[in-house]
């Protein structure tokens, strides 16, 4: 029986774990951090079927300076960090190129299409359907300008793309969800979408049936990783371990650990918040996005959960007061009267073409990555651990696993 490493304990990690061990893999599971405390814990839910365009477009491009001037904005780049954005910001133009954009949307397409067979197998594996509803969701303008924006541009690509949605009025809107305020001027039901009422319990429970697999679990911070003949190690601290196959799942951390191997990718940290709100009597039958201010809010079984938030800064930079605070007043504007109960921030880890990076280190590496999905870890965590095992036995789809691949930024 070979062995894998997975290094990386959050939903990505947790899901590859799971599907090699049921390829007849030994598995190690390593991380600092106790399972699913990562940007796991924080995400708004949502297994997002409708999201397969790439944030890299020009006409996201565009936007961005209104944005980076708007305080209430989604989008906040802290000075500091402007430095390690440089390389990012490079490769993010690049991406936006026709070309290149058409080459990222097919690629998430084929990412999206293969997932709910993927997600699926999850589900029955870590036995977490109870976890998971399929209601749908509200993606919502509050402007007749941004929704005919829209309906000529994004719904009409996604529509293209075979994704299943309806158009909805402001009365079907309130008919849907009596308990919103009415600030809303018309949008889409995304039908398909299915959301989890507690990612951290999904992440949890994905851990324990890992455990009850047989798998090993090491809370160990990785200094750093390579590979020998026929073997691939990681090093945590003086002490080296090593496996007949190594996954890099480890979010933001990873481009730290793909440096010491020398490798220079371009991945950052893209902060996004949530804030937990205080029972205030409304409720929500599934999740509502409100797409002017890029936040969702999710009803899960601790309460009402608004996230969002594109915060390029340090993992260890302070919360932002500024951030927390926009996206209260945001959900006041969906829900009326609310009060803050508790607020996070996490790391998403981001890629400048806002595509994951998946597949062999290098032709012939014992080294599969499986990072940079950016706002689609959990949407990808499933899809992406079949197609890591599927590297490891080499049988991935090969035009799919050349366009995922780290070589696209070299």
């Amino acid at each position: 029986m070979k062995h894998v490493c997975v290094v990386g304990a959050g939903i990505v990690g947790l899901s590859t774990a799971l599907s090699l061990q049921s390829a007849g893999f030994k598995v190690t599971l390593i991380d600092s951090q106790k399972p699913g405390l990562g940007t796991s814990f924080g995400n708004a839910g949502l297994f997002a079927d409708y999201a397969r365009l790439p944030f890299a477009s020009f006409s996201m491009l565009k936007q961005m300076p209104g944005m980076l001037l708007d305080s209430t904005s989604p989008l906040r780049i802290d000075p500091g960090y402007t430095p390690k954005l440089i390389p990012y910001g490079l490769g993010y133009i690049k991406a936006c190129l026709p070309e290149n954009y058409r080459k990222g949307r097919q690629l998430l397409t084929d990412l999206q299409k293969l997932a709910p067979a993927s997600n699926q197998a999850l589900f029955n594996q870590a036995k977490v359907h109870h976890l998971v509803k399929k209601n749908g969701c509200l993606a919502l303008y509050s402007s007749q300008a941004g929704y005919d924006a829209a309906r000529a541009g994004h719904f009409k690509e996604r529509e293209e793309q075979g994704v299943n949605f309806e158009f909805l009025s402001a009365e079907d809107i309130r008919d849907l969800e009596p308990d919103l305020q009415h600030f809303y001027h018309a949008g889409v039901n995304y039908s398909d979408v299915q959301f989890s009422v507690d990612p951290l319990e999904l992440s949890k429970q994905c851990f324990q049936q890992f455990l009850k697999d047989g798998g090993i679990w090491f809370q160990k911070r990785v200094e750093s990783l390579g590979e020998f003949g026929s073997q691939a190690f990681v090093n945590c601290g003086s002490e080296r371990l090593s496996f007949d196959h190594l996954v890099v799942a480890a979010g933001e951390a990873s481009g730290r650990l793909l440096n010491s191997l020398g490798n220079k990718v371009p991945l950052v940290s893209e902060r996004g918040y949530h804030l937990m709100l205080q029972p205030s009597g409304k409720t929500l039958s599934r999740p509502v996005g409100w797409l002017d201010k890029s936040v969702f809010i999710t009803p899960m079984e601790a309460g009402l959960r608004i996230a969002g938030t594109a915060e390029f800064a340090k993992t260890d930079a302070a919360e932002s007061s500024q951030c927390v605070g926009n996206m209260l007043a945001h959900a006041q504007t969906m829900l009326g009267e609310q009060k803050l109960q508790s607020s996070w921030v996490g790391s998403r880890p981001s890629t400048p073409d806002s595509l994951p990076i998946i597949g062999p280190l290098s032709d012939g590496s014992r080294i599969i990555l499986a990072s940079g999905h950016g706002h689609l870890g959990l949407t990808l965590a499933a899809v992406t651990a079949q197609l890591v095992t599927d590297c490891i036995f080499d049988r991935a789809d090969k035009p799919l696993i050349s366009g995922l691949s780290i070589q696209r930024f070299s």
